[in-house]
């Protein structure tokens, strides 16, 4: 056996894994074909939980509450009734979130060998190490650029990688890996190769709900990512909250109740940081704060962040 041929073996199954994670798994929501009377949507300053691990920080986003096939409205009590379409949103992530996403849900698949991935910057750079395990650990380590792709995917090139320590140029080439390589991975879905760059989709790259816009901008900032929507940053929908989720029109289903020409709006009740807001513990949420009821039949809803509930302090809605 030529010498070197273990790493390259070891290094090219590091670049396979990566292209066949548990994204497998993520299926698009399918939004309703003619959606009639759909809420509106207005967010600012929330950190959006999809599990106690995995968040988004919504800095602005307005849009609609989309029903998905087979739900005729927007319930709470289903993440996978809507899709969030936005037409104006930035959204943030940490590094810290970033890891968190892969490390929970995209390789969180048994056949996923990459795990431990820690995510950090370097200037417009995102730098990522972790480790393969395919018989002993195999520690790797890659710098990437950001960039999107016409189609409304974000391209990841890598410039620099090393595994075992040793660069390695030339990538997908070097290793023999092919269009064909990616193709044959049964149920891929949200991710594709493109030379020395993966494309991924971010739209599909989270659980439900999922969120749909135009991306029109996408770089790294400080610590973070940070991901620009259709016309970007909205303004404020209500001047006398800082960090809220609005909703307005349409019909929304929340607990036992559906709201028709819905006018429901939970605000923060500690506004010097975010609305940490975890949607499958919402009712939990509403229960420790505090509802008010307006003279023309909206609600108005002060709920304590998700991380400051007392355990076990309710039983979530079904």
């Amino acid at each position: 056996m030529k010498p070197g041929m273990p790493l390259l073996r070891a290094t090219r199954s590091i670049v396979l894994l990566l292209l066949t994670p548990a994204l497998a798994q993520t299926p698009r929501q399918q939004a309703a074909v003619h959606p009639q009377n759909v809420p509106h949507v207005d967010v600012a300053n929330v950190l959006f939980r999809y599990s106690p691990d995995l968040s988004i920080n919504v800095i602005r986003l307005s849009g609609s509450l989309v029903p998905t096939q087979g739900h005729a409205v927007p319930s709470f009590n289903e993440p996978d009734s809507f899709v969030i379409a936005t037409d104006a949103a930035q959204i943030r992530m940490t590094t810290a979130q970033l890891a968190a996403l892969m490390n929970s849900w995209l390789l969180s698949s048994p056949r996923a060998q990459i795990k431990s991935v820690r995510i950090a910057t370097a200037g417009n750079q995102l730098v990522i190490d972790g480790t393969m395990k395919k018989g002993i650990p195999l520690p790797f380590h890659a710098a990437a650029a950001l960039g999107l792709t016409r189609d409304n995917r974000i391209r990841i090139d890598l410039r620099q990688v090393k595994a075992a320590h040793l660069p390695v140029k030339g990538l997908l080439d070097t290793f023999g890996i092919t269009m064909e390589d990616l193709v044959s991975q049964k149920g891929l879905k949200g991710m594709s190769v493109d030379g020395d760059a993966f494309l991924i989709d971010p739209q599909t790259a989270f659980p439900p709900p999922q969120v749909r816009g135009q991306i029109t901008g996408v770089q790294v900032s400080g610590a973070a990512i940070l991901l620009t929507f259709g016309k970007g940053l909205p303004p404020s929908a209500d001047t006398h909250a800082r960090n809220y989720i609005a909703i307005r029109g349409g019909s929304i289903r929340y607990g036992r109740e559906e709201m028709d020409n819905a006018d429901l709006m939970m605000i923060d009740s500690t506004p010097a940081d975010p609305f940490d807001f975890y949607l499958r513990r919402y009712w939990c949420q509403m229960v420790a704060g505090n509802i008010r009821v307006t003279p023309d039949q909206a609600l108005r809803i002060r709920v304590p962040d998700f991380a400051n509930l007392p355990a076990n302090s309710c039983r979530p809605a079904s």
